[in-house]
């Protein structure tokens, strides 16, 4: 969703008058023959294949009763991520373009193409892509970005009122629930206020663990030689015996080294031992969606907030996260 909220913001920040940036599984396809514009991001999974998010949407569109003339009032962009070095590159995104022209719907630029193996990764496309639709979509009706300017010259000014609001609350002024965690149940509850309080978590299921599970034996499989490192892990579970069916998925939570933790608080100058809560700001109707209700009532420290919920070590930042950086600095 990277791409597809950058897409978002940009269309804000020029003065879009309606902006709504949603995943495809939760757009109905029945509804695509009233919309006006709509902009597709779209990767490219396995051999060729479209994403899960994009499997439903998509077998709508190949409906044999779909006509010619089924999106001829649909004006459309399609922005794909892929990698050059796979043979079927970017298939999903082209098979869409090739989709939506044969039902009726008019390009507004030629489709753009991300690739992983640029220099500058997919943003090495998008970043003229952007503004070739930018420019294109101001040509053609002015009213739709009015403020066109503050795209090609952005102010810091223009940013977006974030959707989440963080509550710090002093140590003495909440009662301490995380911080003597006695047995597994406490360790379970904990995590689970730490998840159900990420609003990056939406679409997860946000409930208490099922199973805590120690890693016995982490044994590298690859010779190392290769690029690769395969590995075998044996887990032990800690209480109940674990239940499985073939084919059913194992979701891992791992913790985050407390040296990182550690470094990443002191660098954002944060107090570890303070607690907090994460509210969405009012009038943010996604956000109160994928927010949990009642995560409020039990503010968690920091710290385990950092541990339980973020990562901290691998993770890359967005693009996003250096312009609202030098926003805040500003101010």
């Amino acid at each position: 969703m990277d791409v597809a909220e950058r897409v978002g913001r940009e269309a804000e920040r020029g003065g879009c008058p309606s902006v709504d940036v949603q995943s495809m599984d939760h757009f109905d396809p029945n509804t695509l023959p009233t919309e006006s514009t709509v902009i597709f991001v779209v990767s490219t999974t396995g051999q060729g294949d479209p994403p899960d998010t994009m499997k439903v949407f998509w077998r709508f569109l190949l409906k044999r009763n779909l006509g010619s003339s089924w999106l001829e009032g649909l004006h459309y962009a399609v922005f794909g991520l892929g990698d050059s070095g796979y043979q079927k590159y970017n298939f999903a995104a082209k098979k869409l373009d090739k989709r939506l022209q044969d039902l009726g719907a008019k390009p507004i630029i030629e489709k753009g193409l991300g690739d992983d193996q640029h220099p500058s990764g997919y943003e090495g496309a998008l970043d003229p892509w952007l503004m070739s639709l930018w420019k294109t979509l101001n040509h053609v009706n002015s009213t739709i970005l009015p403020e066109m300017s503050e795209i090609l010259h952005p102010s810091m000014n223009k940013l977006e009122h974030p959707k989440f609001k963080i509550m710090y609350h002093a140590s003495n002024e909440v009662v301490q629930h995380d911080s003597h965690i006695s047995d597994l149940k406490d360790m379970k509850n904990v995590i689970e206020r730490a998840r159900s309080m990420s609003p990056s978590l939406h679409g997860h299921d946000h409930g208490e663990p099922h199973y805590l599970l120690k890693m016995v034996t982490n044994k590298q499989l690859s010779k190392g030689d290769d690029g690769r490192d395969v590995r075998q892990f044996v887990l032990e579970p800690l209480a109940s015996v674990v239940e499985y069916q073939v084919g059913d998925v194992l979701e891992v939570l791992p913790g985050q080294n407390p040296a990182f933790v550690d470094v990443f608080i002191k660098r954002c100058k944060l107090d570890p031992d303070s607690y907090i809560t994460i509210e969405p700001w009012s009038g943010e109707r996604d956000a109160m969606d994928s927010y949990v209700n009642g995560s409020s009532d039990h503010p968690i420290q920091l710290r385990t907030f950092v541990s339980r919920a973020m990562d901290v070590a691998s993770a890359s930042p967005r693009r996003y996260f250096f312009e609202a950086s030098i926003d805040n600095n500003n101010n």
